[in-house]
């Protein structure tokens, strides 16, 4: 064993930085991870970057050590464990096990003893032991067998490093320690001596000991005196700070080679943290052998092989394309699934319309039910074609949003690593080209629909137990199709207008930036935050307001601030804002648009919000400005095409409506019920007058008590003093007690049990609420109140869509839905149907949920969006 290399990490140092060091990081369940994540990764980089032979990690095992008996007040300065951290301690220890890499933790005993006992055992034993820890009291340990490595600074000492660091070697560095005192453990020091003074001290006495011996050597009167009244504090400090090598250790050192990992238990653990790149390290690749492949004959069509197969109740399907992920480019094939081996592929023709009619009875038929991952994608891709896809059952990609839609991902790759604990089918390789590359896409889609299958059989039954299938069944499967028809359908933008406004947008552009630089005196790059900060707080000397780590501040709330006291913040903002929306969307509409019909065909995201609203992308429709006169006439470039209707059915105030259904506030229901206009109502009640400035208020009031704006934040929108708005805040509550009891109720019940819930069962999981972080708790209270009503919004509006899309189709209407943006829904409309989808779309809105006060739909008419919005 001469020789080996052994690693002793100090796992408790590692674990509070790793907790400081990252965001609150939750999984799905709402269990803290972010500290079990930053400890892991720091074990695996010194794994990968240190090779060592042997491993110990060494833990505090808590509670009172010889120290506390000697000094009550040792580490009396370190507050109680974060509970949303002594929560991961657990997982942090299996990670640990799972790596089957000894853990070392004794009763009464601290880490750094342990450590440092182990060390000297294991020198004595010819290991080349490294300490891997951010403490600098370790450095005393640091010998010709010993160093240490601190892993946040990627820094190694060894004897040459400690001499550096402290100017002695790393046998006096506790007594520098021991007059310069370490805040972290509450070890008081001399009072007076810092490290400088410390340093010179022992460089010249060797010890404190010799220093007390000789103090009349001492030049400085002041630092003799200090020193003469505080002898047995010196000497107290020194023996704290001092780490005990002679402790029984219970461990054998003969048992402490690296192993190789427990894989089974990392994949299990990693899945249920949700750590997917680490889950994916330690995962198998899905093997290809294990799928029987039956590909259909070109000429002949379907054997009897695929006639059994697609007689089935269901399958899984799964579709291959010349574009990878994409329904873009040629369809290479279609792959069916049942059971867990079982796969058909079609390879079709290089026309492939004529080789897909031997199916077209199957995938337009409600039977087989289809179950597949992004269905919405299949569809379109069929579509192309000229097959509309019936009988969609199961979509795996939204069950997995549904139970976490707090995830960020919900890809085939990342939930088959999370719920199956694989790693899936890599993408078709690049340098395929030919019949090749379509063989190969379509066995990688094979795989994913046996994939599929497989996800469904795991995701139904949790659907089940966590109360979602009916939100799964009766809203997200039916609003799929909704969705694929509408991004089929698309909305036509008037491209002559688009490119004129893009013109109009330069030239102002080019006058802003004019005047920028004439007030700055100078040219200099407006979109660099560095060269904005040095024009506005040195060459202005305008005063900066909130710095950040490489400078000070220029973002919009720094610059509406400054633009309230110089010219130049405000043009900043306007330049901001008018290239954002050139960039953003007068570009990108035109980018986007169809060269032949002039449609915009944008992609629905259906799971991608916490709280279950749609959002849009290529391009993003969700967040035009509404009061801007660009906004505006973005808007008035989507028009309807000729002999048709723009029509704007928009639910009237519908997340206050659900407030009040939610909190039962008989104020709120009152004047709901009484139609009448509830911002005029609250500006009466919290202001005393109904004025148009007041009514503007009590709506900012109104929603922003919804989103939780504090007292901070509504006298910032309102631009009136802190103690006013509170003040406001303060009669909101008591005017409409039931929103205040709600809002409580809410929060409470979400602490409880760890979640929130939308009229329709949705949940979002509030691990925020259990933060140690005072602003992270207050956000999770906004959360807890913001979801139901926002997420109960989002279902309401789906269940609507849903409805009125039935209907268009039962009554064989031409009237098309294009979009959905927020509570909005935006129909084209053939003239001579007006009529009918004005009744239909407000019939539908309106009776799609039964709450404690009406709904209201407003419409509005126009041959573009602007002015049907109007």
């Amino acid at each position: 064993m001469a020789g080996r290399l052994l690693h002793l990490i100090d796992g408790s140092s590692y674990l509070f930085r790793a907790y400081h060091a990252l965001p609150p990081l939750t999984n799905g369940e709402g269990v803290p991870t972010g500290a079990v994540y930053g400890f892991t990764k720091m074990l695996l980089k010194i794994i990968r970057d240190e090779r060592p032979e042997a491993m110990v990690v060494v833990f505090d095992s808590g509670g009172p050590t010889e120290r506390h008996a000697r000094f009550a007040d040792y580490k009396a300065n370190r507050a109680q464990m974060p509970d949303d951290l002594s929560r991961q301690l657990p997982y942090v220890h299996r990670v640990v096990e799972a790596m089957r890499i000894p853990l070392l933790m004794q009763q009464g005993q601290e880490a750094d003893d342990l450590i440092g006992s182990l060390a000297k055992q294991a020198a004595a034993q010819d290991f080349h032991v490294t300490i891997a820890t951010s403490d600098k009291d370790m450095l005393q340990l640091v010998g010709p067998a010993i160093r240490v490595y601190d892993w946040m600074k990627e820094k190694v000492y060894g004897e040459a490093e400690v001499l550096e660091r402290f100017g002695v070697p790393p046998g006096q560095v506790v007594e520098v320690m021991g007059l310069m005192g370490d805040p972290i453990d509450n070890i008081p020091g001399v009072h007076g001596i810092g490290e400088k003074t410390a340093r010179s001290l022992i460089q010249q006495f060797g010890s404190i000991e010799e220093t007390i011996t000789r103090l009349h050597e001492i030049k400085s009167a002041k630092v003799r005196e200090i020193l003469r009244c505080q002898v047995e504090q010196a000497r107290l400090s020194r023996d704290l700070a001092s780490i005990m090598t002679d402790l029984h250790v219970k461990l054998d050192l003969g048992q402490v080679a690296l192993q190789a990992p427990d894989h089974l238990a990392l994949q299990a653990l990693f899945r249920e943290l949700e750590f997917t790149e680490l889950q994916r390290a330690f995962t198998p690749v899905t093997s290809r052998s294990c799928l029987r492949m039956v590909v259909i004959d070109r000429e002949e069509g379907i054997d009897d092989a695929a006639r059994e197969l697609l007689a089935s109740d269901s399958v899984a399907i799964a579709v291959a394309f010349s574009g990878g992920g994409t329904a873009d480019g040629e369809l290479y094939g279609l792959t069916f699934c049942k059971e867990s081996d079982v796969v058909l592929c079609l390879l079709p023709c290089p026309t492939p319309g004529s080789s897909l009619e031997c199916l077209r009875p199957v995938l337009a038929g409600e039977e087989p039910a289809k179950i597949g991952h992004d269905l919405k994608r299949t569809m379109a891709a069929l579509a192309k074609e000229g097959i509309v896809l019936g009988g969609i059952s199961f979509d795996t990609m939204v069950a997995s949003y549904l139970l976490n839609p707090t995830r960020s991902d919900h890809s085939l790759a990342a939930v088959v690593l999370e719920q199956l604990g694989v790693v899936g089918p890599a993408s078709v390789s690049k340098g395929t080209e030919g019949e090749d590359r379509r063989e190969e896409a379509v066995r990688r889609a094979a795989e994913e629909a046996h994939l599929a299958w497989q996800l469904k059989n795991v995701l139904l039954p949790k659907l089940e137990q966590s109360g979602l299938l009916p939100l799964f069944k009766t809203i997200e499967m039916p609003l799929i199709e909704v969705l694929a028809s509408m991004e089929e359908v698309g909305c036509r933008v008037d491209t002559d207008q688009l490119g004129e406004l893009g013109k109009e947008l330069e030239i102002q552009l080019g006058q802003v930036e004019s005047r920028i630089f004439a007030l700055a005196g100078e040219r200099f790059n407006i979109n660099s935050p560095k060269q904005l900060a040095d024009v506005l707080f040195q060459r202005l000397k305008l005063k900066p307001l909130k710095r950040t780590k490489t400078g000070y501040s220029t973002n919009v709330e720094v610059l509406q601030r400054l633009a309230m006291t110089h010219e130049l913040p405000a043009e900043v903002l306007n330049y901001r804002s008018l290239a954002k929306l050139k960039s953003t969307y007068v570009d990108v509409l035109l980018r986007l648009a169809d060269r032949v019909s002039g449609r915009i065909h944008t992609s629905f995201n259906q799971t991608v919000t916490a709280t279950g609203r749609l959002s849009s992308s290529e391009p993003n429709l969700q967040n035009i400005p509404i009061r801007s006169e660009v906004g505006r006439r973005i808007r008035q470039t989507f028009i309807a095409s000729k002999g048709q209707w723009l029509l704007s059915a928009d639910y009237s105030q519908i997340e206050l409506r659900i407030l009040a259904h939610l909190s039962q506030d008989q104020a709120l229901i009152a004047a709901f019920t009484a139609g009448a206009d509830v911002h005029r109502s609250t500006a009466a009640e919290i202001f005393g007058v109904q004025s148009a400035e007041m009514r503007r208020r009590a709506k900012v009031i109104n929603f922003g008590i919804i989103y939780g704006m504090s007292p901070f934040g509504l006298a910032s929108e309102l631009d009136i003093p802190q103690e006013e708005a509170a003040l406001y805040i303060e009669r909101y509550f008591q005017t409409y007690r039931g929103v205040k009891a709600f809002i409580d109720r809410t929060v409470h019940e979400a602490r409880e049990i760890g979640f929130v819930s939308t009229l329709w069962g949705r949940r979002r999981a509030i691990p925020e609420l259990k933060s140690s972080d005072h602003v992270v708790r207050q956000l999770g209270e906004r959360l807890a109140v913001n979801t139901p009503i926002q997420g109960s919004a989002a279902d309401l509006i789906k269940v609507a869509m849903i409805a009125i899309f039935r209907r268009l189709r039962l009554e064989r209407l031409g009237t098309r839905m294009i979009l959905q943006i927020h509570d909005e829904l935006l129909f084209e409309v053939p003239d001579a149907e007006l009529d009918v989808a004005k009744r239909v779309a407000t019939e539908e809105m309106e009776r799609a949920a039964t709450l404690r006060v009406p709904l209201k739909v407003d419409l509005g008419v126009g041959t573009n969006w602007a002015e049907a919005h109007a």
